[in-house]
């Protein structure tokens, strides 16, 4: 119990700057700050959405409560949100080093491997990116079914396997990459938990009888009725990665490169989380895809470590059983995120080995001990190289913390680290854009485009000269930005907005035509059909204004469509429905008067 308290304390201390830290623009506007359900917080409506929505190109449920939960126990409060993303990281070490306690029985491995995991610079994505609630949430439910999993075979029932799955699935809709959790299981059937038929030559204490139980069991026998054993979890997986898939391509996220790039990238993310672990040096939000050659010295040298370290995993299998597990468990837990289904333009992401590195701390943890057992003379050496290795890991993520502080800070260390940046270079324009710094914005945006042409850098130069009154010229960039291939939401607000431009220039047929394609491509954006009731209204189109706000309403309450319908409406004589529709805009918005003046009106002269 005291190694679980210093070691949350210690974490809590470490990483403590952030609950002063801001969201960022980069994705905190998709989940939190710019999504109208999340900023609505725990309605029955927004919580039904949770379930049903594919936003951000996944299907996490459950994250989108978690972030909907701190919107309405704090509002906006940026620092509030990053302490609960803190409390959670925090409650994974303490679970992670309790569940290797109980499992293995080993104490001080135990504490190091959570020690780690606690203060690796590779963690601090997920903590201090308010958008990564997800991984450090999933995380907590993946540790927790594994623990109910241990709970499980020390006593099989049928109680205690649908706890595993509870969790199971709950950690499937916080995030996709739980989908290989099913199969690592089996690596901790063979060690620690030794429920195989060929188990390892030397097992833990409490797992000897669970052992002698099956030694005298065919090994192939045991082993399919394992696998058996996880057909419910499997199912799961299975259904979680098929509505990821759907989403990401919904989203456009899916992107078409070929076998050979997808495969060299893959084999040289393995290498490179590897020196990462060992040296988290210059680590950045967003590392740009770069084209790689397959036969390229990176990609072989690569190739050859995770040859080696498997050739050697294998060797070494019955008589260092932690090894094999833990470098497997490496290799299978990144597979989901590893590459070979290219997601975006991300080359690789430190937050995709916050579970993996696990298996690698686990490996090196019991590496050690077997050495403080075999020779006396290198105690003192390996104890000071725990220590020392723990304390350099937390200085380094002492330094690395600061740069999370806010948008600009993150992207301008991004783009110091990795070079020409084109989604750093955008999130910085962005950045300076919200601070009132026009000039800079543009600077930044421009230098997105030299790297690599996207829809929404042009989308973001387009709005910044609609503000300025600059049409043509912002006419001209929301027309490039729809040359691009983009995920659905940002192309729809691209045509929403070229829409009211061409309707305030008086081109009402064009402006038509885009409101149409903006509300095709995001059918739930109740300010897209708004804008297009506009439209419909000067052209004296009254009832088809008045179909389009009240779809508005059905998808997404909003206290400005209710009193545009009402008003629509009340044009019409239908003053009943019109009535009713301002007294839907006060309830959502009590302070609105226009609407408070128009029913006031109305009623006064029924």
């Amino acid at each position: 119990m005291l190694a679980a308290i210093v070691l949350a304390a210690m974490t809590l201390v470490l990483f403590w700057p952030v609950v002063s830290f801001q969201f960022i623009n980069v994705d905190d506007g998709v989940y939190v700050l710019n999504n109208s359900h999340v900023k609505e917080g725990l309605t029955r409506h927004n919580m039904a959405w949770a379930f049903t929505s594919l936003e951000a190109a996944n299907w996490h449920p459950v994250t989108w409560l978690s972030h909907m939960t701190d919107v309405q126990l704090f509002g906006l409060d940026a620092g509030k949100h990053h302490t609960t993303s803190l409390l959670i990281h925090t409650l994974n070490v303490v679970v992670l080093f309790l569940l290797l306690r109980s499992m293995t029985g080993a104490l001080w491995q135990s504490a190091i491997v959570a020690a780690v995991f606690a203060v690796h610079p590779l963690a601090l994505e997920s903590v201090a990116w308010i958008a990564e609630r997800k991984n450090v949430l999933s995380t907590l439910f993946l540790l927790l079914t594994v623990w109910a999993y241990v709970w499980y075979t020390r006593k099989p029932g049928v109680l205690r396997y649908l706890v595993v799955v509870a969790l199971f699935t709950l950690g499937s809709m916080s995030k996709a990459m739980l989908v290989t959790l099913p199969l690592a299981l089996l690596l901790l059937d063979y060690w620690p938990l030794a429920r195989l038929g060929f188990s390892p030559a030397s097992e833990p204490p409490d797992q000897l009888q669970t052992a002698e139980s099956t030694r005298n069991v065919k090994p192939l026998s045991v082993l399919f009725w394992r696998i058996l054993e996880k057909l419910p979890l499997l199912l799961i997986a299975a259904g979680t990665a098929v509505l990821t898939v759907k989403a990401q391509v919904l989203d456009r996220e899916i992107k078409v490169v070929s076998f050979p790039l997808r495969l060299a990238n893959a084999i040289l993310s393995y290498g490179v989380y590897l020196r990462q672990a060992v040296w988290p040096s210059k680590l950045a939000i967003f590392y740009p895809f770069r084209n790689v050659a397959i036969f390229s010295l990176p990609v072989l040298l690569s190739l050859f470590s995770i040859c080696l370290l498997t050739g050697l995993a294998i060797w070494q299998v019955r008589k260092r059983p932690y090894f094999a597990v833990g470098w497997l468990w490496y290799l299978g837990t990144l597979v989901p995120v590893i590459g070979l289904v290219h997601i975006g333009d991300i080359a690789h992401a430190d937050r995709y080995t916050y579970v993996p590195l696990v298996g690698i701390f686990i490996a090196i943890a019991w590496g050690a001990a077997e050495l403080w057992m075999r020779h006396p003379a290198l105690r003192s050496t390996l104890a000071a190289s725990a220590l020392l290795t723990v304390v350099a890991l937390a200085i380094t993520t002492s330094r690395d913390i600061a740069y999370w502080h806010d948008g600009i800070s993150v992207s301008e260390h991004s783009i110091a680290v990795t070079g020409p940046n084109y989604l750093m270079e955008r999130a910085l324009g962005e950045s300076y854009y919200n601070q009132g710094r026009i000039d800079d914005a543009v600077a930044h945006l421009t230098r997105s485009l030299q790297i690599q042409p996207s829809d929404v850098a042009f989308f973001n130069l387009g709005t910044i000269r609609f503000r300025q009154q600059r049409f043509a010229e912002a006419a001209f960039y929301y027309q490039k930005a729809l040359q691009y291939p983009g995920e659905p939401a940002t192309l729809a607000q691209i045509n929403n907005n070229l829409a009211i431009l061409e309707m305030q220039q008086g081109s009402l047929t064009e402006a038509e035509k885009h409101f149409k394609e903006s509300i095709a491509l995001d059918p739930a954006s109740a300010r897209h059909r708004l804008g297009y009731s506009i439209l419909l209204e000067k052209e004296g189109r009254y009832d088809e204004a008045i179909a389009q706000l009240q779809a508005a309403v059905k998808t997404s309450p909003d206290p400005l469509v209710f009193f545009s319908l009402g008003s629509a409406l009340e044009k019409q004589h239908r003053l009943p429905e019109a009535i009713a529709a301002y007294r839907n805009t006060l309830a959502l918005s009590p302070a609105f008067q226009e609407a408070r003046a128009r029913l006031n009106e109305l009623a006064a002269n029924r």
